[in-house]
């Protein structure tokens, strides 16, 4: 039987997890940087730029499997 996860689970949020690996990314930059790594603007707007759209890719890749369509819930609810 297929389960289906619970609403109440991380995987049911997939912006707050993009939310969070784009402030941890941010994060880790400005501590790098603050500690002396050579890094310029222009590279850590590039870094931003990689994780604003690998991030979103990554989430919905990981979270496809664990969306259904209604048409797909109702017909796992009918077997039980």
């Amino acid at each position: 039987m297929t389960q289906i996860p619970s609403p109440e689970s991380a995987a049911s949020e997939p912006l707050f997890t993009v939310g969070a690996l784009t402030a941890a990314v941010t994060a880790v930059l400005a501590l790098l940087v603050a500690f002396g790594l050579p890094i310029s603007d222009d590279q850590q707007a590039a870094v931003l730029g990689v994780v604003a759209v690998a991030g979103p890719l990554a989430v919905a890749a990981l979270a496809r499997g664990r969306v259904f369509s209604p048409a797909t819930v109702a017909r796992l609810a009918s077997r039980r």
